[in-house]
């Protein structure tokens, strides 16, 4: 039996003139994380994350707290990477000003974006499509679950949007499914997944009792 875990970025820059880089209690929260999985016995066969800045950085922090930043080599698969929010939140044609300063002003002009991303009828409107992105994750997940072998374990990086797809595919859900997964990913939340000859199980979603409670975020 194989072991995946799918580990949410830390905390980013939220309001910041780049959103895409851990702000210093993302950086903790990485080494955190590391040295929680440290004392559970983990130690990755190979640590894979996306090619977002966020993500190298909370993959750097996690091996840190793991004490193997120097013995095991990360690689980058970009179908990890998160869907483009804000191109998401700029094709409306409507969006709130105020959704670039004001967390949850902004969540709800993404939903309202994501659910009109997801309307193939609008796929001239975006660089990727809701079914590109769809399928990349899924091709970053099947490539890395035939990648782990029995007694080996990997470690993604990833974002709140890849993991919550992976969750519901393994579910057998739908769009609203996802959905509700996306809202609720912590920073650093863990999932854990088998894969093995009886197929892929989820064991756990989003587990994150690793932080302390002023050290939960959502963005």
């Amino acid at each position: 039996m194989g072991v995946l875990y799918l580990v949410r970025h830390g905390q980013a820059s939220f309001g910041t003139d780049d959103y895409d880089r851990l702000s210093d209690t993302g950086h903790q929260q990485a080494r955190i994380t590391g040295a929680h999985l440290a004392s559970l016995g983990v130690r990755p066969t190979r640590v894979l994350h996306g090619s977002m800045l966020r993500q190298q950085q909370t993959a750097r922090g996690i091996l840190e707290g793991l004490g193997i930043e120097d013995t095991i080599p990360t690689r980058v698969d970009s179908g990890w990477n998160e869907y483009s929010a804000w191109s998401i939140t700029g094709a409306l044609s409507d969006t709130d000003p105020r959704a670039s300063h004001d967390s949850r002003v902004f969540q709800d002009e993404l939903e309202r974006g994501i659910a009109r991303w997801a309307d193939s009828r609008n796929d001239g409107d975006y660089e990727e499509t809701h079914s590109a992105f769809t399928t990349r994750v899924d091709r970053a997940f099947d490539d890395a679950r035939a990648a782990t072998g029995s007694g080996e374990s990997t470690l993604i990086v990833s974002s709140a949007g890849s993991i919550g797809w992976t969750v519901a595919r393994l579910m057998g859900g739908d769009f609203d499914q996802w959905m509700a997964f996306t809202r609720v990913t912590i920073n650093t939340g863990i999932t854990k997944i088998v894969t093995g000859r009886g197929g892929v199980s989820l064991v756990s979603f989003n587990e994150h009792t690793h932080q302390q409670p002023e050290m939960v975020t959502y963005r």
